[in-house]
């Protein structure tokens, strides 16, 4: 009985050290790769997928979009770099010129109204908040409006004396009083202080604004028919409630300036004889541009007055509006810069032929090709009277018009140089998509991938190059990027994939090990019960 007892602990021992071992094993098959530095994820914070997030860049396609065509994965050979096609236009390009039309010079400023002043005293606020509600009202929101914070009074833009409490002197014509201007009075109301060096200097604002006035779309059509439906400086700052352009609550803080443009641009009503579309504001909620103001609270966001002009506001067609684009864009302007179509001048296609103006989104390889070849227009590029190179705004204002093979057909040089552009991008495209899925696959079994992340941060970066320098329109520009995004991309898959072939050689140890304690067990209890029998 005494040796069964010594049998007995011994294999209560082997027991625990077996399970010991397959715990070891089975921690070793979970564990995270001991050969990478622990340190590896804080020395290359950047170096995960989201760490280049493109939403950073909206000039450029994102890594991980769709590809319009099936193109070689990630592991196949690399494709030989395209030989360019040199582009052969058989025409002379002739840009049409035409002369706006000449500006009506706008009305010199008169200057500040002048009215007798005794310090703060201020008749007109006392005797106007006790008169009925709404009149308090406009004398409330005169106190918390900038003008009252910085003691510009009712006189200054009513005339009258302040200074008075007796109505036939403060509100006297004949000593100044002008009461409410009328809509084309009060633009030179504004701009007597507005415009005058000496008062704004105090506050650091610049006096330019009245006259821009008269040079935009909306002081220009106030000037030539007298059309009072025309914005003026109240219709966007207000009247008595004025605010700092920097206050979130001013009806001209960048995030409230569309809905501000919309208040008139939207009515069909008011827009019905200008012939101007009432949608402009319901399509930029959904572009990129607006999604990022709007949506995202980003002030770097283009409102309408980043385009179109706050003060000296433009139409679309203006050359002013037309080659905006750049003053944000800048990189992609140098860019553009290096291109055949900068060098058609005025004929040559613009941001908005490709990109759209109010609906712009996020580009994507889309913008290369329909997905059957359209029927080509000789009116989409020249003016049939005379032959010259012409591209019209409202051509392209479908999204589906946008695309390269719109102008060049697919029996050109052109079409074919443009076609390995497009083969460049979409095969390091594929490379960079089949990389970030191998690295995904590797994380969900807990192993660091951090090398693979850097070459993959490394990779998304030249592919955004390439997909930048499709504005240059030459393949020698893209290609090399694109080839060294396919490059790094097949080096993250590789690395993912090491890591994947290093779990299933943990799993099968596992496995093996389990097996060997499992066949230890029941070897030990047979020899158990063989001595317990013969005792």
């Amino acid at each position: 009985m005494r040796t069964s007892a010594r049998l007995t602990a011994l294999l209560a021992a082997f027991v625990v050290g077996s399970l010991a071992l397959f715990l070891a094993a089975a921690a070793v098959a979970s564990a995270q790769d001991p050969s990478a530095s622990p340190g590896v994820d804080a020395a290359f914070p950047a170096a995960s997928s989201d760490a280049a997030s493109p939403a950073a860049s909206p000039e450029v396609d994102q890594p991980g979009a769709s590809s319009d065509v099936a193109s070689p994965d990630a592991g196949s050979p690399a494709a030989p770099t395209p030989t360019p096609v040199p582009m052969k236009i058989p025409f002379e390009l002739v840009a049409p010129t035409a002369t706006p039309a000449p500006l009506i010079p706008g009305p010199t400023a008169p200057p500040p109204i002048s009215h007798p002043s005794k310090g703060d005293q201020n008749t007109c606020y006392d005797c106007h908040a006790s008169v009925d509600v709404h009149q308090e009202t406009i004398a409330a929101q005169w106190q918390k409006s900038v003008h009252g914070q910085n003691g510009i009074g009712c006189a200054d833009c009513h005339g009258g004396d302040p200074t008075s409490d007796r109505m036939g002197i403060a509100m006297n014509p004949a000593t100044g009083f002008i009461g409410k201007p009328d809509r084309l009075a009060s633009v030179g109301v504004c701009g007597s202080c507005h415009s005058d060096p000496n008062v704004m200097k105090q506050y650091g604002l610049p006096t330019d604004q009245y006259s821009k006035y008269w040079t935009s779309v909306h002081g220009q059509q106030l000037l030539k028919a007298n059309d009072t439906q025309v914005a003026i400086c109240t219709d966007c700052h207000g009247i008595h409630d004025i605010m700092k352009t920097t206050d979130p609550a001013a009806k001209v803080y960048p995030p409230n300036v569309p809905e501000l443009c919309a208040s008139c641009h939207a009515d069909k009503a008011k827009m019905a004889p200008y012939g101007i579309p009432t949608d402009q504001f319901d399509i930029y909620k959904l572009s990129v541009h607006g999604k990022a103001l709007l949506q995202d609270n980003d002030l770097r966001a283009p409102s309408c007055a980043s385009c179109h002009g706050a003060h000296d506001a433009q139409p679309p067609t203006s050359d002013t509006v037309v080659n905006v684009c750049g003053s944000c864009h800048t990189t992609t302007e140098d860019l553009y810069k290096q291109s055949r179509h900068a060098e058609l001048g005025p004929a040559a296609p613009k941001c908005w032929t490709c990109h759209g103006t109010h609906d712009v989104q996020t580009p994507s390889t889309k913008l290369f090709f329909h997905p059957t070849p359209p029927d080509y227009q000789c009116s989409t590029c020249h003016d049939l009277t005379n032959q010259t190179l012409r591209i019209q705004l409202t051509r392209f204002t479908n999204e589906a018009d946008r695309r390269c093979d719109t102008c060049h057909h697919q029996d050109s040089d052109i079409y074919a140089q443009v076609a390995a552009i497009y083969g460049a991008l979409n095969v390091a495209q594929t490379a960079y998509d089949g990389a970030q899925a191998k690295i995904d696959e590797a994380a969900s079994y807990g192993m660091i991938v951090s090398d693979a992340d850097v070459a993959l941060s490394e990779a998304k970066t030249g592919l955004l190059k390439a997909q930048a320098a499709v504005h240059t329109t030459k393949l020698t520009e893209v290609a090399p990027p694109a080839g060294i995004a396919r490059q790094k991309a097949d080096d993250a898959a590789a690395m993912a994939q090491s890591k994947l072939d290093e779990t299933v050689f943990r799993r099968s140890a596992m496995v093996i090990v389990v097996v060997i304690l499992l066949m230890s067990m029941v070897a030990l209890y047979l020899v158990k019960r063989r001595i317990e029998h013969r005792a």
